[in-house]
């Protein structure tokens, strides 16, 4: 964990300087170049948010993803093609969701390909998907090994009151663009974060008290949130 955070901060650090850098080139006439108008756009920022995915080792496909979209929506302005923005937003966004959905089947495949020879059951992992909309899910596995959440302009809830966490650990793998999930999880669990944030965030909202929190019960979260927000709450 340690290792992805110190990655993290290594890329974000250096993308920022590089950025500071060319403003500079920019301030100072260095460059003929329109450097202001590319660097500061949500355009180049979707790029960069790509980048530190594939960097930090954290959703690489929502990496790849990102960066394309970035492409794409620059596209029009670099080749001088007559097209607006919003001509290709929408078909961009459709086609980038569509790729994740795809890469999450397969990681949910390869999951049930391998635990179809133990004890391990579907009900042991969640694997949704929200798009512009969501819902209410009870989790009630006994042995309940965490899986992947995907939120995009929308998000689900989750409860897990009558769950009950894997022996061998649980972690639940989060991506939110534009939206935001909710987890209503017991007092005595202990939720530690390693979710990379941008606009977003991770809010612990239980009252917990450090004698209640049971060591062994670990859900531990990871992935990224963009323009969106992770919650966790008590019942």
């Amino acid at each position: 964990m340690e290792n992805k955070s110190t990655d993290k901060k290594l890329i974000i650090g250096i993308l920022l300087m590089v950025a500071g850098g060319l403003l500079l080139f920019d301030t100072f006439d260095i460059t003929q170049l329109p450097i202001r108008h590319y660097i500061l756009s949500w355009k180049t920022l979707l790029i960069a948010i790509g980048i530190v995915l594939l960097a930090a080792r954290e959703k690489p496909i929502a990496g790849y993803v990102l960066i394309g979209l970035g492409v794409i929506f620059w596209l029009p302005s670099l080749v001088n093609y007559s097209i607006s923005l919003h001509q290709i937003f929408w078909p961009a966004i459709l086609i980038g969701v569509g790729v994740l959905i795809l890469a999450k089947r397969g990681v949910y495949d390869k999951r049930q390909k391998f635990s179809g020879s133990n004890t391990e059951t579907s009900s042991d992992y969640i694997d949704d998907v929200s798009i512009l909309g969501g819902g209410t899910k009870i989790i009630q596995s006994k042995n309940f090994k965490g899986g992947d959440i995907t939120a995009i302009f929308g998000g689900s809830e989750f409860s897990f009151k009558d769950a009950e966490l894997s022996p061998d650990g649980c972690t639940i793998d989060v991506f939110t663009m534009f939206g935001g999930s909710k987890l209503i999880v017991p007092d005595n669990w202990m939720v530690k974060s390693d979710m990379f944030s941008i606009f977003g965030g991770f809010n612990d909202k239980r009252a917990i008290r450090s004698n209640e929190s049971d060591p062994g019960k670990v859900l531990h979260l990871k992935g990224a949130v963009i323009f969106g927000g992770m919650e966790i709450k008590s019942f």
